[in-house]
Formats: C-alpha cells, sequence, structure tokens
C-alpha cells in the first residue's frame, strides 16, 4: 500500500486544488513533501516528492522557470503544486505545456492554501500507511513463523504464502527449473527463461500453466537470499485484473526469510546424510563389510535399495579448479536429474538409484531389475547425463561391468576410474561415454610407464606405413585397420570401406611390400597389437 497523487487529491485539505496539467501522472506515487525555499532546489529532494511552492525562489527569474518542470521530471518527482496570487499571477503557460508532455501532476492551490497545513495532511497520511505496513509486515512475520514452529515443510509453505496473499505461487531453483508450487496437480507448468547478461529479467522469463501463460507484469519475482546465499526464486503468478499491492510484496519478502531458513536447514541436514553416505560407501569401496546382507540393511537407512546385479555410472568433469568443480558437482546433485534419469531409462525405482560424490567424481550407484538390453541403456543414460549438464563443460561417464557381489564392488570401482586415466587427454577435448570393457587392451597399456618402449614397438611394426602414408597423401593405415578388422578377408574389406575388389587387392599387396604380412598368424598378431598401442598412445597424446 502506498500514497498516489490521486489520493493526495482525495484529502480534505486538497478539496479546492485543481490539476492543470500532468493528468496522465495522477498514479505517480508520493513518498515525501518538500518546499522550494530557493532557486537550486534540486541538491534538497528526492524522486517521488510532491514539492509545494509559490514560485518565489523563481518568480522574477524566466529562464529558471523554463527550465524548472524538465529537471523535476529527470528527478521522477511526483508531482508540483503550486499557489498562484502573490509572487505570480498565475501559473506561467510553459510550465503547463512542459507538465503535460513529460507527465508530471501540477497542481494549482487556492488562494487560501496554507503550505505548511498541507504538507502535515499528506505527511500524517503517510505516516499512517508506514505504520499500517509496519503492523501487516508484523502480523505476516508473525503468521509465517508460526507455519515454521509447527514443523512444516517447503512444499507445504508454499500453499500457506499463496493462501496469504490469494495468488499462485511457483518455487524455481537458482537455474529457474521447476522445483514446486501451490497449483493442483493435473496441471502442466513449464518454466521458461532464456539466461542474459544480467540477473533475472521479466522480459526474457515466462511461466506456462496448461494453456495460460503468464509473462512480465504477469509475473512477481523474489529471489531466495540468506547469509551470501540464493536458494532460488518465489514466483507470484498475478491475475491479469488485479495489480500487485504492497502488502503482496512484504508478503512474498517475509516468505522468502523463511524459505531462505528451510533451505538452510534441510541443506544442513542433507550435507550431514551426504557425509554418512560417503562414509558408508567408502567403506563398502575398501570391502570393511564382510556380510552382503548387513551391506544391503545399512543402506536402507539412506532409503537406498542396494541389490545385486549392481553397475557403477563414474562421472567426472574437464574442470580443473577445485571449488568450480566442487560447485559442478553440488549442482548436479542437488537437481536430482541423475537419479531421475537413471530410474526412467534403466526401468529400475528410484531408490534403486544412488548418487553421491566421493573422490573427486560424481559415482551413481543402479541395481538393476533386468539385464535385458541394460547396455544400450546404459549408453543412453550416459549420453542423456551429458546432455542435461552440457552447461557445465565436458563430462566423462566411465561405466562399470555388472557386479554380482558384493565383493566385486571394489575392483570394478577401481576399473570405472581407469577409463579416466586412459581418457585423460580426450575429456578436454570432448564429452564421452565409455564401458569399461570396451577399452581392452588399454586397460594393460596403461600400467606401462615408459611410453618410449611402446613407441618403438609401433614404429618397428608400421613405421613403413607411417612413412609411405605420409609421402604419399594416402591412408593404407586405415584400410590396415579394416583388414585386421575383417579377419584379413579382402572381399569384406573392400565392402566397408566401399571401394573395388582390384583396389583393395592393390592396397593389401602394398602392404604386404611394406611389411605387413596377413598371412602369418603370429605375425598379424603383432600388427594388430601395434595398430592398437598406436591407437592409445595418440588418445594419451591428445
Amino acid at each position: 500500500m502506498f500514497i498516489t497523487i490521486c489520493d493526495v487529491l482525495k484529502m480534505e485539505r486538497f478539496e479546492n486544488v485543481e490539476v492543470i496539467a500532468g493528468h496522465s501522472g495522477l498514479s505517480r506515487r508520493v513518498e515525501n513533501v518538500y518546499f522550494m525555499e530557493v532557486p537550486d532546489i534540486y541538491a534538497y529532494i528526492d524522486q517521488n516528492g510532491l514539492l509545494l511552492t509559490t514560485l518565489y525562489p523563481v518568480a522574477d527569474k524566466p529562464a529558471l522557470i523554463q527550465t524548472l518542470i524538465p529537471k523535476l521530471a529527470e528527478m521522477n518527482l511526483a508531482g508540483i503544486a503550486i499557489k498562484p496570487g502573490r509572487y505570480v499571477a498565475e501559473i506561467p503557460e510553459i510550465m503547463v505545456k512542459q507538465a503535460n508532455e513529460l507527465g508530471i501532476p501540477l497542481l494549482k492551490l487556492p488562494n487560501d492554501a496554507n503550505l505548511s497545513t498541507l504538507a502535515n495532511q499528506v505527511l500524517t497520511k503517510f505516516l499512517d500507511v508506514k505504520t499500517s505496513l509496519l503492523e501487516f509486515r508484523n502480523k505476516m512475520h508473525q503468521q509465517l513463523l508460526e507455519l515454521l514452529l509447527e514443523g512444516t515443510d517447503v512444499n507445504k509453505f508454499i500453499h500457506s504464502i499463496a493462501s496469504l496473499v490469494n495468488a499462485p505461487v511457483l518455487l524455481l531453483n537458482n537455474d529457474f527449473d521447476y522445483v514446486g508450487s501451490s497449483i493442483q496437480k493435473g496441471h502442466e507448468i513449464i518454466v521458461h527463461h532464456k539466461p542474459t547478461n544480467s540477473n533475472s529479467n521479466k522480459n526474457t522469463f515466462s511461466v506456462q500453466v496448461g494453456k495460460d501463460i503468464y509473462e512480465k507484469n504477469d509475473l512477481f519475482i523474489q529471489c531466495i537470499y540468506a547469509s551470501g546465499n540464493e536458494y532460488g526464486f518465489l514466483v507470484v503468478l498475478l491475475d491479469k485484473e488485479k495489480n500487485l499491492t504492497e502488502n503482496m510484496i512484504i508478503a512474498i519478502e517475509q516468505a522468502s526469510f523463511i524459505i531462505a531458513f528451510l533451505f538452510q536447514t534441510e541443506e544442513t541436514l542433507l550435507q550431514k546424510e551426504r557425509n554418512h553416505l560417503s562414509s558408508f560407501v567408502r567403506d563398502i569401496i575398501h570391502n570393511q563389510y564382510t556380510s552382503q546382507t548387513e551391506m544391503i540393511e545399512k543402506a536402507k537407512v539412506f532409503r537406498w535399495n542396494l541389490q545385486f546385479p549392481l553397475v557403477l555410472l563414474n562421472i567426472k568433469t574437464s574442470e580443473k579448479e577445485s571449488e568450480k568443480k566442487l560447485a559442478i558437482f553440488h549442482k548436479m546433485l542437488d537437481s536430482g536429474h541423475i537419479e531421475r534419469a537413471a530410474s526412467k531409462i534403466v526401468d529400475v525405482p528410484i531408490e534403486n538409484c544412488k548418487i553421491l560424490y566421493i573422490n573427486d567424481s560424481l559415482v551413481c550407484f543402479i541395481s538393476l531389475v533386468s539385464e535385458i538390453h541394460v547396455r544400450q541403456k546404459l549408453h543412453n543414460l550416459g549420453n542423456m547425463i551429458l546432455f542435461l549438464f552440457e552447461k557445465y563443460g565436458n563430462l566423462g561417464v566411465s561405466i562399470s561391468d555388472t557386479i554380482h557381489h558384493f565383493k566385486q564392488i571394489k575392483e570394478y570401482y577401481d576399473n570405472s576410474t581407469l577409463v579416466f586415466k586412459v581418457y585423460k587427454e580426450n575429456l578436454h577435448k570432448q564429452s564421452y561415454v565409455h564401458f569399461y570393457s570396451d577399452i581392452g587392451l588399454f586397460r594393460l597399456f596403461h600400467y606401462v610407464e615408459n611410453l618410449f618402449i611402446l613407441e618403438d614397438f609401433v614404429n618397428e611394426k608400421l613405421g613403413k606405413v607411417f612413412e609411405y602414408d605420409k609421402k604419399k597423401n594416402t591412408n593404407l593405415l586405415e584400410t590396415l585397420r579394416y583388414y585386421i578388422q575383417n579377419n584379413t578377408n579382402m572381399h569384406k574389406t573392400a565392402e566397408d570401406m566401399f571401394v573395388h575388389y582390384n583396389t583393395m587387392r592393390y592396397r593389401i599387396n602394398k602392404l604386404k611390400e611394406l611389411g605387413i604380412d596377413g598371412e602369418d598368424g603370429f605375425e598379424l598378431t603383432e600388427i594388430a597389437l601395434a595398430y592398437q598401442l598406436h591407437q592409445y598412445l595418440q588418445l594419451k597424446k591428445g
């Protein structure tokens, strides 16, 4: 609730005041009253003020009269009330014209008007409004505090706020993702937010509830902020026939403080639970449990249906800076997207999925219900994770083999981290999803510390092919790959490479001239090994 020029004109002492210009600005807010006692008044007034004057300081200064209204408009003054007669016979026409052009209410006071009496009435009314707002603020705070003391959660609290402001209320996280609302179930709610370089901008934000779309002036957005942390936003959907009121703003502001407290409390409890869960999983990984049954029962404390068979998804980010990396992982954890995606794509209850931060990566445990098409499902899940969090940069997803007994967890966890070591340089260039079972001989190559030994072996077996390709600008190395992959079947190799059989025969003969013997099984095995080593070394070099 606030006072406007229109409200001022309804006061008893202003009943004979005439509006002679600037009618379009009658809804301007009035937050103070000023008297004009000096020509240079601008340093002594502020926006949303009502200026009362006889024009005495500028009565004999035409230049100052011509600039008075424009300068007051620049300062966003609420309006100006002039008492003519003693110092100016009539209000100057230039001021009337300017007031109409700029939408500044220009009031003509009657001859018997007392400026001090008028000012006192406005200030008294203003004080009454402030007192009323303060009383409402205290009352609202008390009601919300009582809800908090009753042990309400965030969801119930949102419904209570909606009842207090008599309007639908939405709760969004910091990324403007929908978290909850007071709107009845069954209504599809879609939040559209286009990020900008500045903070939240109503012009880039809209909410769709069913077929109804709320945007710009249909929304009131209140940041949920406490102790230097932002927890999200409260969004009020305004009825198109009702204006935003001061009481509504106060109610939402008060509510945001309480919700911030609820979030802080939940965050503290969640962090404690995560710490206990992390300790529990570390004990599992380090083989501290001797009974699978005991481990499964302990998992129930964390609302986790830990069963076998089981797979692990290990998720790593390319971000190097520790604080930024931790922030990314926390946002991924807090979003709940991974568990929901795992439940939907792998087709398991969400209680079968548990994700936590451990050893510089996120580890997702998924207890399988069925192993039918599970590889494809897990690959789809990995790609979905990359899609959901692509804004955080490159991510690597490593998928373990299927675990059938709790004693295998440590080994298979270590295997999943080996994938990151093998593809370490690759993660800086692009995101990926890899199964441990697919890295093949790479898992052995990784443990050879002297890379020069590996390079010497590769050059010994394939060096002539490298030199020929470089000199002739050909790609015999690719032909060799298909030739090995197809077990030296020239017909199949020609088909796969979309070349004529005679062309393929020529290429294979050229490889034989370069020392590649496809008829000697042992020699071909070493050639195949050398090719995989070459791939591995290329990967290590990034």
